[in-house]
């Protein structure tokens, strides 16, 4: 296992899982990226489609005993994740390293992932010639994943704001999440309305949570 801050007896158990899968498989701080990266998409993922990737690298993984105790705590935790976004907050598990410095590259390395399984999404948001808090918060991650990049020029690393946003990043990070988690929500009732879930319904994002607790809050 690697070294954390604090982890709570069921994120203990989710780190211990993942490290079982072997080589190839995500580390605990890559999986929270990933999630979060699902939670905050443009476009809402079901569980069958997101969860592949998590052990998508280890050979035989599908037929391990342990994936059903493991897709129960990586949802878990991705509902965990989806309620703490919806209360307009998000708490990060990061990595540390042995000074205690916060690897927070492992963290956006998950969440890129998650930004490969909908690109298009991602460019269209990117691209828009309508300017939003979205749009800017998706910059941001842009930002975040250049300035995490080890091919990272030598010019580029030393410059005073990239340096300043690579020290910044841990406490960045869940405020741009939130800020496009919000702004996705918004965008998302509409249809998710039309499709006649009701409020009382499990959201289909597959978080766990009722749709009036994530994608139809507010």
């Amino acid at each position: 296992m690697e070294d954390f801050e604090e982890l709570s007896a069921d994120h203990q158990r989710l780190d211990g899982l993942l490290t079982d899968l072997g080589e190839g498989g995500m580390m605990l701080s890559e999986l929270d990226g990933y999630l979060c990266g699902i939670a905050v998409s443009p476009q809402v993922f079901s569980p069958e489609a997101f969860l592949p990737m998590v052990w998508s690298g280890v050979e035989g993984a599908d037929e391990t005993a342990d994936r059903s105790a493991l897709t129960d705590a990586v949802m878990a935790r991705f509902g965990e994740i989806s309620a703490e976004l919806a209360e307009g907050r998000y708490e990060p598990l990061y990595e540390l390293d042995e000074d205690e410095g916060v690897l927070w590259e492992v963290w956006i390395a998950g969440f890129e992932a998650a930004i490969s399984l909908d690109l298009p999404s991602w460019e269209s948001l990117l691209q828009s010639r309508k300017e939003s808090r979205a749009q800017e918060a998706a910059y941001a991650i842009m930002s975040l994943l250049a300035a995490s990049d080890p091919a990272i020029s030598e010019e580029d690393a030393s410059d005073p704001e990239m340096i300043r946003l690579q020290q910044d990043a841990p406490h960045l990070i869940p405020e741009i999440v939130v800020t496009l988690f919000e702004a996705h929500r918004s965008a998302a009732q509409a249809p998710i309305r039309s499709a006649a879930v009701g409020r009382n319904d499990p959201c289909p994002c597959g978080s766990g949570l009722k749709y009036k607790k994530c994608h139809g809050a507010g």
